[in-house]
């Protein structure tokens, strides 16, 4: 498997060095992932002051809000067994739930209404609601806004569906994590509680160099929105099945439906929306998907690349002072810019039913051009920005083919052939695109349309 190029290490290697100088950072940790494997592990500072115990890929940090695309992705499992829909209401799933009329889908993008934290100043006295006090806590919370109305992120939502995947699978939250994500994906490194070798979290002072070491906070019931304790090459782990999906896991589709935007949470710049469980982050002309997460004394991020297979997985042990989720989108520029550099390679050749598709077809007056590409059918507008993302189609039976991909994914690619064998036609989305341009209306005439 090609790995990273030594220009590549060094802009990444030195992306880390500098960020821990001048955030003053007590350590930085990056895994980068390509093609389901680690091919980078970067580090600066010590995970604790007091041993020394330096920064590394497989010591503990906390990963904060992260653990919600764990909630997110134990909810999917159970509407992909059919257990769930996401219409569902809480109330459908669990006895006595407060507010039993929010669906589904609406917890999981923030578009609940639901206020963020539990009632009272948790954040203050550090005494969370535990699991048996969820319920009248939540019932006690208020809803800032029709559900459905508006983004506003909801700790409080997580806790909710964290009890719902209890309450529907007859097993703690904590234990269907472990059960059916962290140990089917081998993330070994990921618990619940702190093991060691672990980081200490801190924050450093605003006008000095002095640290403070933070107190460890148990979020009980709010666990299914902040607990977990993970690695950077763990978090790695989960960027690439966020990415690929997992036989035992979840299946790559229903990740895809997972990256969906739900709804957007920065209106003015359109820099971040919000899928099922997870945020859509753009930079510049790119969008990566994942997560960002905080504790006391902890930051991390892990976010992914559909298009070019890749992941970013970045912990530090320090309450503020960083913008994680930027550094793992500048971490991830890195990677993705590197395509400028490499060389193209003869691709496998063209099955003989595919071969008569490519080329230039037309439909409303527009132009398409068919392609093979990596072992795939794809198609593009002729007249398409450089860079724009291609089309791809999944043959699916005889002369018929799906969009796997693009603005008409879901919809049929089906082939017309003529009495001698060739291709005459075809139907992408039920518009006809033939050889040259025609009129609305002309392929009903066509005797072939059927």
């Amino acid at each position: 498997m090609e790995g990273l190029d030594a220009a590549t290490i060094r802009r990444l290697q030195s992306l880390v060095t500098s960020t821990q100088l001048k955030r003053r950072l007590p350590s930085l940790v990056m895994v980068v992932q390509e093609r389901g494997q680690q091919v980078g592990a970067f580090t600066a500072g010590l995970a604790d002051l007091d041993s020394g115990l330096a920064a590394g890929s497989d010591v503990q940090y906390r990963i904060g809000s992260i653990t919600k695309t764990l909630t997110a992705v134990a909810v999917m499992q159970l509407v992909e067994a059919g257990r769930l829909d996401l219409n569902d209401t809480l109330g459908q799933h669990w006895p006595k739930a407060p507010h039993p009329d929010l669906q589904v889908s609406a917890l999981l993008s923030h578009t609940s209404g639901l206020q963020r934290e539990p009632v009272g100043e948790v954040w203050e006295t550090l005494v969370l609601p535990t699991r048996d006090e969820l319920p009248q806590s939540a019932a006690d919370a208020r809803r800032l806004y029709p559900a459905g109305s508006w983004w506003h992120y909801s700790n409080l939502a997580y806790a909710l569906l964290g009890e719902m995947v209890a309450q529907i699978s007859g097993l703690s939250w904590e234990e269907y994590i472990h059960r059916r994500l962290l140990r089917p994906l081998g993330m070994n490194r990921t618990t619940l509680r702190p093991t060691s070798p672990r980081a200490t979290g801190y924050a450093v002072s605003p006008y000095s160099d002095e640290v403070a070491e933070e107190p460890a906070v148990d979020s009980q019931g709010i666990a299914p929105a902040a607990q977990i304790w993970s690695t950077a090459a763990d978090l790695g782990t989960w960027s690439n099945f966020l990415n690929c999906g997992h036989a035992e896991v979840l299946r790559s589709e229903v990740l895809q439906a997972m990256r969906a935007p739900r709804v957007l949470a920065d209106l003015d710049g359109w820099r971040l929306a919000w899928g099922l469980g997870l945020m859509l982050m753009r930079s510049g002309d790119r969008v990566y998907h994942g997560h960002t997460g905080s504790m006391p004394g902890f930051l991390a991020a892990c976010f992914s690349s559909p298009g070019h297979d890749s992941g970013v997985a970045v912990v530090t042990n320090s309450t503020a002072s960083l913008r994680i989720g930027a550094l793992a989108a500048e971490a991830l520029n890195i990677l993705t810019e590197r395509d400028a550099g490499r060389t193209w390679m003869p691709g496998p050749p063209v099955p003989d039913t595919v071969r008569p598709l490519l080329g230039r077809w037309w439909s409303e007056w527009n132009e398409w051009v068919f392609s093979w590409r990596e072992g795939a059918l794809v198609s593009i507008p002729a007249d398409a920005p450089e860079g724009a993302d291609w089309e791809r189609y999944q043959e699916v039976g005889p002369d018929l083919y799906l969009c796997a991909s693009g603005p008409e994914r879901g919809e049929e690619l089906r082939i017309v052939r003529g009495e001698d064998g060739g291709v005459e036609k075809m139907y992408r989305a039920t518009y006809p695109m033939t050889r040259e341009p025609k009129p609305f209306g002309a392929a009903a005439a066509d005797p072939q349309r059927s």
